[in-house]
Parts: structure tokens; C-alpha cells; sequence
């Protein structure tokens, strides 16, 4: 597809898309370019469904970089409160038997659903379905026989809860009093660790900070469903500690928690739920002073702690719980193959010796679960003045940086 041809193809998307989508997220469609001429968008009433194209190598299952860069943007443009639903259909080219493609196929689709729960979309609303070779979009010939190794994803998206194009943090007015949720930012289950796409977000709330000089603000986190005001405080801390390391100061800057005593909706659907895990900017005071923004590019240098992740009393073996808690960090540390994880653990029991085993126990489990050794690396420290003695419980921290 040509240059002229794709913003063609865009002009006619926009003139078939419902007017609420045009009207809040028009930018969107731009997106479609990354997904090439098969991509497209119908409306029906207030819900669009996105249909795109994700492609694979033969005979592989498991999606390829330039692939996970398209689907990491697009899902980073889009509020997670805006999907509806997804579905993700799997297919295969006709080489090999039929139940051996249906079989590729089922993973394939099963690998495209696990990697977008992993940018934050709730499990509930991915489906997937598979048909092998039986359901081929292209000639099964030597020119495009690979374009049938795809899985065809349709997104369903409530358009009117899409921002306008103008809502980006960095665009915004910031006025004394007001109160901005920062969009995007998503975290591990039961945990203060951003993923993947929270980036972006806290990169656009940076370029705020330093387009308003006079900016001083307040960082509230909130939770839902249950009160744990600890996390509620960890993940507003978090925000401020990417901020305070790619240089505001900490004059301009507060954080506090407020568990989940501060719902903006009653909690009666997965979507409400969602909309009470944030982290909002409450304004302290501004001024109309705008100054230039760097330039530079923005510091992933994160600090955060583990929660929920412990050991049986006097050993280096993991609870379950605490295994499963492992396994979704891992999730996350795959998805985002240019971040590096560094994991201390602190003596903090007084016991060297078994806060080393717990280290080394800790690096074996992550291995296990098929985290490759570039991309983290688990550590013992001492601990520091002032940290808490406990008898069994090892505080766990964990460094975010650029690979």
C-alpha cells in the first residue's frame, strides 16, 4: 500500500465510522496503518469493531517483535475502559495435517489472548476461537500462502469512553484544584509494578511536569474491591519516584493513599473495577508559566517493592500463593523485552545464610518460568538503616530499568 493509497483507504474509514468515534478519537485511525489494508472498522450504534491482522512465522506459534511493537501501540492509544470485548480467531496456512494446523492454530490464538491480558485488557473480555487451514482469507499459493498464517483479532470498543485526541496529559490545563486521572497506567495484579504500556503514560505525565515549571502536585493512588491501603500508597509512590528520577523535584511533589474509600463507581462490573484502580494528579498550585520541554529521552529507572510474595518459616521455599504471584510478574517482565528487572532481597531477618538461599531460590523459579536470564537478575543485600527487623519475612524490592 502506497502512501496516497493508505490515507485514501483512512478518509474512507473516517467517513464510515460512527460520529462519536470521529468526533474522540480520530487520531485512532492513523493507528490502522501499522496493521496494513486488511485492517478495518464498522460501527454499530454506539459500539466499533476493530478488525486487524496479527501475522507468524511458519510453523511458529509465538508472535514476533515487529508484531508485539504493532499491538503495544495500538493498545497504548486506546483507555482499557473503552474495550468492549475482544476475540481473536486463529489460523494457519495448508501445510501439514489438518488436526496438526487446528492445533497451531488453538496456540496461536491462545498466545495473542495471553499477551494482551499482559497490556492490562481484564480476561473477561477475551475470547478466542481457531480453524486451522479450513477458513483460508488468502489463495493458499506459493505468493500468499504466508498471509494465511495470521490470527484475526476483532476489537468491540465503546467510542464515547475514547479521549480526544487533545486529552493527553501533556495538553491539559492543570489548573489549582483539578483532579486528573492518569490514563493507562496499569499494574501486575496485587502489585505497585507498572506493565508495559504504563510507560507512556507516566512519560506524558513527565512532559507535563516539565512544561509547567510552577506545576506542584499530589499523586493519589487508589484500589478496588478490597481495603489494602498500603498498595493504594506503593503505586502512587511509584509514579513519583519515575518522576523524582528523570528530575522533579521533590519540592513540586507528594504522594498518598486512599485504599478504596474513593470509588468513582459502584464496583458492579469488571469495567467499574477498573475505573477504581488508579492513580490520580490532584493540582496543589500552578501558574500560567509554560516552558520548553526536553528534549531527552525519559529515564525508566523505577523502584518498587514485591508484594505478597513469601516463603515457608525458615526455608527458601515459596508459599503457592506466592508462586502464583511470580508467575504473573513474569508474564509481565516477557511482554516488554527492552526493560531489565533487577530483584533484592534484603537481610532483614538476620540470617544471611537463608536470605542467600531465598535469592538463589527466588532466580530459579523465574528461570522455571521461562524467564531468560538477560532480562532480570536476583540479588541479596544487607539491610538498611531503619528497615523493619522480621522474623521470616524478606523485604523484596525490584529495580525497572532500560536493557
Amino acid at each position: 500500500m502506497t502512501s496516497s493509497q493508505s490515507f485514501a483507504y483512512i478518509e474512507i474509514l473516517q467517513k464510515t465510522a460512527s460520529k462519536s468515534l470521529k468526533k474522540n478519537f480520530r487520531n485512532f485511525l492513523i493507528l490502522l496503518l501499522l496493521f496494513g489494508a486488511s485492517s478495518h472498522l464498522r460501527s454499530q450504534n454506539t459500539d466499533s469493531v476493530y478488525i486487524f491482522e496479527v501475522y507468524f512465522e511458519l510453523d511458529i506459534d509465538t508472535i514476533n517483535e515487529l508484531e508485539k511493537i504493532k499491538l503495544d501501540t495500538l493498545f497504548e492509544h486506546i483507555p482499557i475502559a473503552a474495550v468492549e470485548n475482544i476475540v481473536v480467531y486463529g489460523h494457519t496456512d495448508s501445510f501439514a495435517t489438518q488436526n496438526y494446523n487446528r492445533d497451531l492454530s488453538r496456540r496461536r490464538a491462545q498466545n495473542i489472548s495471553n499477551y494482551l491480558h499482559l497490556t492490562g485488557i481484564d480476561v473477561t473480555k477475551l475470547k478466542f476461537d481457531f480453524y486451522g487451514e479450513e477458513n483460508p482469507k488468502y489463495a493458499n499459493s506459493e505468493d500468499t500462502r504466508a498471509l494465511n498464517r495470521r490470527c484475526e483479532v476483532h476489537l468491540s470498543m465503546n467510542p464515547t469512553l475514547l479521549p480526544e485526541s487533545s486529552e493527553k496529559l501533556v495538553n491539559m490545563e492543570f489548573k489549582r484544584g483539578n483532579k486528573v486521572r492518569i490514563p493507562n497506567l496499569v499494574f501486575v495484579g496485587n502489585q505497585a509494578i507498572p506493565m508495559g504500556r504504563s510507560f507512556e503514560a507516566m512519560t506524558d505525565l513527565l512532559r507535563a511536569m516539565h512544561k509547567f515549571p510552577d506545576l506542584v502536585i499530589e499523586l493519589q493512588g487508589h484500589v478496588c474491591c478490597f481495603d489494602d491501603h498500603r498498595l493504594s500508597v506503593e503505586r502512587a509512590k511509584m509514579v513519583y519516584t519515575f518522576l523524582l528520577n528523570n528530575g522533579i523535584e521533590k519540592e513540586r511533589m507528594r504522594y498518598r493513599g486512599f485504599s478504596n474509600k474513593k470509588p468513582l463507581n459502584k464496583e458492579k462490573t469488571p469495567e467499574d473495577k477498573e475505573m477504581n484502580r488508579r492513580v490520580e494528579v490532584f493540582v496543589i498550585k500552578n501558574t500560567t508559566r509554560v516552558a520548553k520541554i526536553p528534549s531527552r529521552k525519559a529515564r525508566i529507572d523505577i523502584v518498587a517493592p514485591v508484594l505478597n510474595v513469601t516463603f515457608f518459616p525458615s526455608k527458601a521455599r515459596l508459599y503457592p500463593a506466592s508462586d502464583f504471584m511470580l508467575t504473573l510478574i513474569s508474564e509481565a517482565i516477557m511482554a516488554r523485552g527492552n526493560l531489565h528487572y533487577e530483584f533484592i532481597i534484603f537481610n532483614n531477618i538476620n540470617d544471611v545464610k537463608l536470605t542467600t538461599s531465598r535469592a538463589a531460590s527466588l532466580q530459579r523459579v523465574l528461570l522455571n518460568k521461562e524467564v531468560t536470564r538477560s532480562r532480570f537478575k536476583a540479588s541479596h543485600q544487607p539491610k538498611y538503616p531503619n528497615m523493619r527487623q522480621s522474623n521470616n519475612e524478606n523485604k523484596i524490592m525490584v529495580k525497572i530499568s532500560r536493557r
